[in-house]
């Protein structure tokens, strides 16, 4: 990633975020149970809204909203940690196994976030002031509650949880399943601290490693030394902060640096986490794609928060353990794609070459499955070329060959492609490329008439001044000596980091990844962003904050970024 600013280093959310995810495979025939065990069986009911059958579960919300499948699934308001949600005036209580399979008791700091952290109406507090107390469910309690809405208490429950029709045979898998709910604290956490590590490839430049790492550490350095502060004072603040500080932890940071290809990255960080079971990933740079650790990551359902990669694992799924900043070269695909496919620029061909590499084919294909979905009529044609050499020689035989539209994907090696359309000079109205290249075009200083013909996605805000956490963010730095040598990755660690010590403050003694991913995905709608981005939020099961990209042209005349806008925010539709 670039230094964009040489100027600046002096009824429920989750509910509208319900979409029937697809089920899980095949079940089998008959009872529709095949191979899978009643726990598996029960979490496929709780995520995707299928019964023990192999059928979509049916269930009415608000007495007669009908909900089918994935819209009637656990997941939708008790989110994958069980520990529930709070959103648009409605308290969707905590159903983890510790929680549901115990009687209902006042816990002050599980409800503290809710009751102060929140702006919500004058009756979801009344709700949380009347806890409604019950023994604990029973799988028999569990199958009234979920077909009539009563309680073990006796309570009736608020008309948005659905009622379901739900057999025996559901009934005993979800509860077999519910048992295994967050039953445990994750490992990575003991009494006194939660460890945690990023990841580097080691084909990071040297110095943009040392910044990142510089402020990783001082943020460590600095959380810790609070929470110290703090249990020294003991009760300083009767009844409120001070109940917290016994439970919070103080954070450990280990380096995992991946060495060699990008196919050998799973297996190393098997190799790191047998002998580090940290809490949660943080933070860091890879050049490569990142299928590899985003496996290890869903396979060990361990949180990583915002890697910086310009390859995440595509095509995206929801509520995986990734949590990126935005989707790299495949956004800027589709953001080119969804450009073109407006007709602003006038074509019914486009030239795309792309390197043969992960750099240069994933958003190649992405382009052309988005522009082919959103205007069929534009024709793409493709070649893929070997390094500069090659490249130059495409672009020859190209001359008076196409409609002036030239996509490029550059590929690993950006500043031989750039070098390779320096010495060609082709013949083009327009030649689109990855924001990655732009610092790499202003380097060539190309004559401004052929300069003008470039257009770059682009998903970073141009005026980072524009936000005022930025001021904030830049002043704590300098406070700490660091030296901004690299300000893009800084501001971006110091989000990553200032967004896990919101969701860790949230959790309380919940110590549970799925509960850290949620209660990240609230925390990321607050105003924590320093402006790198021109928004960043999550959704329920989103995992990329940034979710759209401008087009933008070189304009040296524009500060601090030299460029300009040549289109909308775009978000991508396809």
């Amino acid at each position: 990633m670039r230094c964009r600013y040489p100027g600046f280093c002096a009824p429920l959310g989750a509910l509208l975020f319900a979409t029937a995810l697809a089920a899980c495979g095949s079940v089998g025939s008959g009872n529709g149970h095949g191979a899978l065990s009643e726990v598996a069986l029960g979490r496929r009911i709780y995520r995707h809204g299928v019964g023990t059958d192999g059928k979509p579960i049916q269930a009415f919300s608000q007495h007669d909203i009908a909900m089918v499948g994935g819209q009637a699934a656990c997941i939708n308001c008790h989110r994958p940690s069980g520990l529930g949600s709070n959103e648009g005036g409605y308290y969707v209580p905590p159903i983890n196994a510790p929680l549901l399979y115990a009687p209902r008791k006042l816990d002050r700091l599980r409800l503290f976030p809710s009751l102060y952290h929140q702006i919500q109406p004058q009756r979801f507090k009344h709700r949380l002031y009347q806890p409604r107390m019950r023994p604990a469910y029973t799988r028999d309690s569990l199958g009234k509650t979920l077909r009539t809405g009563i309680d073990p208490g006796g309570n009736t429950l608020a008309a948005i949880m659905p009622r379901y029709q739900i057999s025996a045979a559901d009934v005993a898998a979800l509860d077999a399943y519910l048992h295994t709910l967050s039953a445990h604290i994750d490992p990575g956490v003991t009494a006194t601290e939660i460890r945690l590590a990023t990841v580097f490839s080691d084909n990071v430049p040297a110095s943009q490693r040392e910044a990142m790492l510089s402020l990783m550490r001082e943020y460590v350095s600095y959380y810790n030394l609070n929470r110290r502060e703090d249990l020294a004072r003991g009760r300083f603040s009767p009844y409120n902060r001070s109940e917290f500080v016994p439970i919070q932890r103080a954070w450990t940071l280990s380096v995992w640096e991946l060495k060699g290809d990008a196919s050998t990255w799973r297996a190393q960080l098997e190799n790191y986490y047998r002998k580090d079971k940290v809490f949660a990933l943080i933070g860091g740079k890879v050049r490569g794609s990142w299928t590899g650790p985003a496996a290890f990551c869903n396979a060990h359902h361990l949180p990583y928060l915002f890697p910086d990669t310009e390859l995440p694992a595509w095509p995206p799924k929801p509520y995986g353990y990734t949590v990126y900043f935005d989707a790299g070269l495949a956004l800027e695909a589709q953001v080119t794609a969804n450009f073109l496919a407006d007709g602003v620029a006038g074509s019914d061909s486009v030239m795309q070459l792309a390197a043969a590499d992960d750099y240069g084919r994933l958003p190649a294909r992405v382009f052309q499955q988005t522009l082919g979905k959103l205007e069929p009529r534009v024709k793409v044609q493709q070649l893929t070329f070997h390094g500069r050499t090659d490249l130059e020689h495409d672009l020859r035989s190209l001359h008076g060959n196409f409609n002036r539209i030239l996509v490029v994907w550059p590929g690993e090696d950006v500043a031989g492609a750039i070098a390779a359309l320096a010495a060609v000079r082709p013949d083009a109205a327009l030649i689109f490329l990855p924001s990655r290249a732009i610092d790499a075009v202003k380097k060539q200083a190309f004559s401004a008439d052929f300069a003008s013909a470039f257009r770059f996605a682009d998903p970073y805000e141009l005026d980072p001044s524009s936000h005022v956490k930025s001021y904030e963010t830049r002043a704590w730095m300098l406070t700490r000596r660091l030296d901004l040598s690299h300000p893009t990755l800084m501001f971006e660690e110091y989000y990553a980091m200032s967004l896990l010590q919101a969701a860790v403050f949230e959790i309380s003694n919940d110590y549970y990844r799925d509960y850290l991913l949620e209660r990240v995905e609230d925390e990321s709608q607050k105003d924590l962003n320093p402006g790198v981005f021109p928004k960043l939020a999550l959704g329920p099961g989103e995992r990329f904050a940034a979710k759209g990209a401008y087009i933008v042209r070189l304009d040296p005349d524009r500060k601090p970024s030299g460029l300009s806008r040549v289109s909308d925010w775009i978000t991508p539709t396809s």
